[in-house]
């Protein structure tokens, strides 16, 4: 009975992973909102690392730990970082934003919302093994990487060929990320001292 209850399931009912996307997603828009009206700089980095944070939730619950180990690594933890680094430059917390703006980013991402989840209802229910996707690509890679590719690595072989151009957009993302860290933290302007 103990083991039972010690042992991690391999992965959870897609029930309850879909009902996990749409609290993470409900979160996510609650959080925008918030992000929207709030007038604190460091409120705001810390919701945005927390949205950050929840986005990698949903990549993982839809099977993705390797976009959403990224998203953690370069949203959650590297750019927060950067920011927090950035008021303590600016050396202050507030920002004077008027009443006007707040009204129209309200509507604009009420109106984004709302665009996504119309869109959402043509999509292919997520996991439906009926789709192209799981009935002629899945099987057209596991069958033909090895033979095409000459990997042993399946999921090599599929990032580095048929991926590839993805893959390349992907690093070169990171690199231009990578780079603009090193600008950013390498300059020694005095005036912020």
């Amino acid at each position: 009975m103990l083991d039972n209850l010690l042992t991690i399931p391999s992965s959870l009912d897609f029930q309850v992973s879909v009902y996990l996307l749409y609290i993470v997603a409900t979160t996510l828009i609650i959080i925008s909102m918030k992000l929207i009206i709030s007038f604190n700089l460091f409120e705001n980095i810390v919701l945005l690392s927390v949205f950050s944070l929840l986005i990698s939730m949903c990549y993982l619950l839809m099977d993705a730990p390797d976009v959403a180990m990224t998203e953690v690594a370069l949203g959650s933890c590297l750019a927060t970082c950067i920011l927090l680094n950035f008021i303590k430059m600016l050396k202050t917390t507030s920002l004077i934003i008027k009443n006007n703006r707040i009204i129209p980013a309200v509507i604009i991402c009420l109106l984004f919302s709302a665009t996504l989840i119309w869109i959402m209802f043509d999509l292919p229910e997520y996991g439906d093994p009926t789709t192209a996707l799981h009935t002629h690509l899945g099987k057209y890679y596991t069958t033909n990487t090895r033979i095409e590719i000459g990997t042993p690595s399946l999921a090599a072989g599929i990032l580095a060929s048929y991926r590839g151009y993805d893959t390349l957009g992907e690093t070169s993302v990171i690199l231009i990320a990578g780079l603009a860290v090193l600008l950013i933290l390498s300059t020694t302007n005095k005036k912020y001292s």
